[in-house]
């Protein structure tokens, strides 16, 4: 039998599904053989976007479930990122502190703009073998998760900048007049 690693076209703002807040899922839907696959496709898609996350929606999807993940030693972030699958996303920070840094978005592509997130915060949902899981993510991947998480409420980033005179083309950014 073949496994399914089927690449799936990202949504792109406009459609209506990225404005949805998605479905919650019971731990038995998360072991489902149709949901595993879901998060194996969306593996996949996450790599050949060249994304650090993507959330259900973004694979046209109603279900509360995002992935993220990065490999050790690129440029935006060295450390990387563990792959994590997150089902039922709940977010609670850890202290006030926060930090402004530029986003994307998979579904806004070539689009950047500056972003305040909390620079700290507690994770938990159910991980992809449907138990509950609480895990802390500071800075970088802590951004990742807010991003993600959002998506799955039906907020992009754009809804959290402070304006859009900073919205800029990545390949315009660092250009001189």
């Amino acid at each position: 039998m073949l496994v399914s690693t089927a690449i799936r076209k990202a949504a792109l703002l406009g459609r209506p599904i990225l404005r949805k807040v998605l479905r919650r899922l019971k731990p038995d839907e998360v072991r489902s053989s149709e949901v595993q696959r879901l998060v194996r496709e969306m593996a996949v898609t996450m790599e050949e976007y060249d994304g650090v996350g993507i959330a259900g929606n973004q694979v046209g999807e109603d279900l509360a479930v995002f992935i993220m993940g990065l490999p050790k030693g690129v440029k935006r972030h060295p450390d990387g990122i563990e792959l994590t699958v997150v089902f039922n996303p709940v977010i609670t920070p850890v202290g006030v502190e926060t930090e402004e840094d530029w986003e994307g978005c998979l579904s806004v592509p070539d689009l950047r703009g500056p972003v305040t997130r909390l620079k700290k915060l507690e994770l938990s949902g159910l991980g992809l073998d449907g138990k509950a899981f609480k895990k802390v993510y500071e800075g970088f991947p802590a951004r990742v998760v807010q991003h993600e998480t959002d998506h799955l409420n039906g907020i992009v980033y754009l809804d959290r900048m402070d304006g859009l005179k900073s919205l800029s083309y990545m390949s315009e950014m660092g250009r001189r007049a």
